[in-house]
């Protein structure tokens, strides 16, 4: 039985960037919790496979795929459109999707890069809050996922760190215009192995055999998106009613 505090049954929750990596195990630990779930991404193939591995498991929550392009703000309005259509309500929205794989110093950015990278991680945060909000009710809880880039320089990835730490003062200034009606809080992850992550940085499984010890975390190992999840799932269930405007690191090391 789920510990009250972590309870989300019945609930309804739109993820972006569900279709692997960090998306795909925040949607699958709030599905365990009992949440429904709206899987978005513009992969229709990667959604749906989360979603159908949410269905056929022994999970609380049901889930489906809504392909999605989260710079487009026509279709983060249908997005929660359909959210509230397929389950009658929308709780819980989750600014996950971003990134970027282009490294270079500022002054050799291409503008056009500079551009995609702040709609793609800041603009969609802003069309995914406003499409959200027209449809929450009392208690209705956003969680935006930042980077540790946002506070830490990166050389070659200024564009990204400042799209990502606008993410930051956008979570506090939300806490703030929406609540009480609204809890709104930040997850700034730090090195966790996805395969968007090795494409970024051209590195294989095997560079990333004992890279705890390089990096010198203290939780001796790096992290999962399943790391990511249940931080996400405490910030989303009652066990954090009175945490708000909050940009929390969660990266094995202070």
């Amino acid at each position: 039985m789920t510990n009250a505090l972590f309870d989300l049954s019945g609930e309804v929750a739109v993820i972006t960037g569900a279709g692997r990596g960090i998306g795909e195990g925040m949607a699958k630990v709030l599905a365990d919790a009992g949440a429904n779930i709206v899987c978005a991404s513009r992969s229709m193939e990667q959604i749906s496979r989360v979603a159908d591995d949410i269905n056929v498991s022994n999970s609380g929550g049901r889930a489906i795929a809504h392909a999605t392009d989260v710079t487009n703000a026509e279709d983060m309005e249908a997005l929660a459109q359909r959210a509230v259509d397929e389950f009658g309500k929308l709780d819980i929205w989750v600014n996950n999707a971003g990134g970027s794989l282009v490294s270079a110093p500022l002054t050799e950015l291409d503008e056009a890069e500079w551009n995609n990278t702040l709609v793609t991680n800041l603009t969609s945060v802003f069309y995914g809050v406003r499409a959200a909000c027209k449809h929450f009710g009392e208690g209705s809880r956003i969680v935006n996922t930042s980077s540790l880039a946002a506070q830490d320089p990166f050389p070659g990835s200024g564009h990204y760190s400042a799209a990502k730490a606008g993410v930051l003062m956008l979570t506090k200034t939300l806490a703030h215009e929406l609540g009480p009606k609204t809890r709104v809080n930040a997850i700034l992850p730090g090195f966790v192995p996805t395969k968007t992550v090795k494409k970024a940085l051209s590195m294989t499984d095997e560079d990333f055999i004992g890279f705890e010890d390089t990096l010198g975390l203290p939780a001796g190992r790096l992290g999962t998106p399943q790391d990511i999840g249940a931080l996400t799932l405490y910030l989303c269930a009652p066990a954090s009613k009175w945490v708000t405007g909050q940009c929390i690191r969660i990266a094995g090391t202070p």
